[in-house]
């Protein structure tokens, strides 16, 4: 879709993964009983326990919550960082550990606002997942994508070497989004790399950081890889050649920037293809990015979009669990921050000239007013459920 290569180009955080959609949704309800199933009536009707903060109930089954955060919110809001603290046990810096925050200029480098989230994590038991070492946004204007491997090599231990003695950082995206969108824009059919992007480099990138530090996890993340695609393939070709090259590959971030709609179908069976191959090889999948917007055709009213919404969230995180993921990070907590909402990255065609359609943007579990919403309450639900 022409709109979404403009969105994904100005996407300042990060990028929306392919258009998966949820039409098998519309289709339970008719089966069950006509208007919402059984799961959505659970969690309409609130649990005993799903009142308690998510990093409970994760905990409850191994598990980990999370949630995408910005140190600038954490130091002017105290209702958001007390959200935070209170449902999240692992939590993604928003931009903060970047190339163009942590080394905007070549050889030096700048943790302030990074460290501000460590602190707070620190303070509130709070895994930090480091996000992200090489993309090919997110970067300061003088570094050429991709960087030589002297560039990664001085980024890598500048930045690793900073965080190597933390009690909280536990985890790296080492690469972020080096799979192309479409074969129409890589020079390798095998493993579809973003141009310019060697396999060998990838694997040197591993390594460099396993020299660093190799305490930590370390993921390779993408978007766009929740089904049987073009780009999953080729991601799990990359991964396998990662394991084959011996090199430290702990997990398999999937982004999960989702679009549902009631007029196509998700592809459950491709989904769950990728997730046992990657447990295959034994490289653990966890969510990096969740989050769910709502396609047209559009509900009438707020609360049925919400309901839409959470029952996306349950049968998605129900495939997960399934598969084994333990740890699961939406892009945000709150939709008064959410990335999505920004003019600058809101979808285009039902969104971008449709303001009176912004209200139906309502991606995260709680709202504009850090309340909880029905998303909240499904995937309170679903750690509750997970074995």
């Amino acid at each position: 879709m022409p709109y979404r290569r403009k969105f994904l180009k100005r996407a300042g955080y990060t990028t929306l993964s392919a258009l998966l959609t949820m039409g098998f949704l519309q289709k339970d309800r008719q089966k069950e009983d006509g208007s919402t199933n059984a799961a959505t009536a659970n969690y309409l009707s609130a649990s005993a326990n799903v009142n308690s903060p998510l990093r409970q109930l994760a905990a409850a089954k191994g598990k980990l919550y999370g949630a995408a955060v910005s140190s600038e919110f954490l130091l002017q809001e105290k209702g958001y960082a007390d959200l935070i603290a209170r449902e999240c046990s692992i939590v993604t810096p928003n931009g903060e550990l970047k190339w163009n925050a942590t080394e905007p200029q070549p050889g030096k480098f700048t943790f302030e606002s990074a460290d501000a989230i460590a602190g707070f994590c620190q303070k509130h038991n709070i895994q930090l997942h480091g996000h992200t070492l090489f993309w090919h946004m997110g970067k300061p204007d003088w570094l050429p994508y991709p960087p030589t491997l002297k560039m990664l090599e001085r980024h890598i231990k500048g930045v690793m070497g900073h965080y190597r003695n933390s009690p909280v950082l536990k985890s790296w995206d080492i690469a972020n989004e080096i799979i192309a969108d479409s074969e129409n824009e890589t020079d390798n059919a095998t493993y579809g790399l973003r141009k310019g992007v060697k396999r060998e480099l990838i694997r040197d990138l591993f390594l460099i950081a396993a020299s660093v530090d190799n305490t930590k996890k370390f993921y390779l993340n993408d978007f766009g890889i929740e089904g049987a695609t073009w780009k999953s393939d080729r991601f799990l070709k990359m991964v396998e050649y990662l394991k084959n090259s011996d090199v430290k590959i702990d997990g398999a971030g999937i982004q999960s920037h989702l679009w549902f709609s009631t007029a196509y179908g998700f592809d459950k069976k491709g989904f769950n293809s990728v997730l046992k191959r990657l447990n295959d090889l034994q490289v653990k999948p966890i969510i990096t990015e969740l989050d769910i917007i709502i396609d047209a055709p559009l509900p009438d009213s707020i609360k049925k979009l919400d309901q839409m919404v959470a029952d996306s969230y349950k049968r998605y995180l129900d495939l997960c669990f399934a598969a084994g993921v333990d740890t699961v990070i939406t892009w945000g907590i709150t939709d008064r921050h959410t990335w999505i909402r920004h003019p600058d990255w809101m979808p285009g065609k039902t969104f971008r000239n449709n303001p009176s359609l912004w209200k139906f943007l309502r991606p995260l579990p709680f709202d504009e007013n850090l309340q909880p919403k029905l998303a909240r309450n499904a995937i309170a639900q679903a750690f509750q459920q997970a074995t």
